[in-house]
């Protein structure tokens, strides 16, 4: 199961991924779904197999998930409850067709495991509604996120 959620921003992709990996920052732009990410590396690498901490507002929840991809159009995150669920959340920066100069920003989160299901578009899936309220939170993240990356 996939979800994702995107939005184009007047900023060069380098300039977003950059604004995006200043975790610290967060605070000052978002505070509805991503409570927080912190680097768990001593040294606070996002290097591929280091960790990082993130908090989700409002449900409380926390996670320590492992980094699978760090590259300069790609930052990838694996976080579970074994066997039950497993989500590998991914953010895109690629140019953006519709802004010169600009970037296409993209959140997508592919789902497995026994509880997998619930992020799909099954009978169940839709009923329960979890997928539509992440994609939900997402956009609201990326609206935020895109003012900050615009600011002057």
């Amino acid at each position: 199961m996939a979800i994702a959620a995107t939005i184009d921003i007047a900023a060069p992709p380098e300039v977003v991924r950059a604004k995006f990996l200043d975790f610290e920052s967060l605070p000052k732009y978002h505070k509805d779904f991503f409570g927080s990410i912190t680097p768990l590396a001593p040294s606070k690498s996002l290097a591929p197999g280091n960790k990082v901490h993130v908090v989700f507002a409002g449900a409380g929840q926390k996670m320590d998930a492992i980094i699978l991809e760090n590259k300069p159009e790609h930052f990838q995150w694996r976080g579970s409850i074994p066997v039950l669920f497993t989500g590998d959340h991914g953010f895109r920066f690629e140019p953006s067709t519709s802004i010169p100069g600009g970037t296409k920003f993209t959140q997508e989160e592919y789902f497995s495991g026994a509880l997998g299901f619930m992020m799909g578009q099954n009978v169940i899936a839709r009923q329960l509604g979890f997928a539509a309220k992440t994609v939900k939170g997402w956009e609201g993240f990326n609206q935020e996120f895109k003012a900050w990356c615009e600011k002057k």
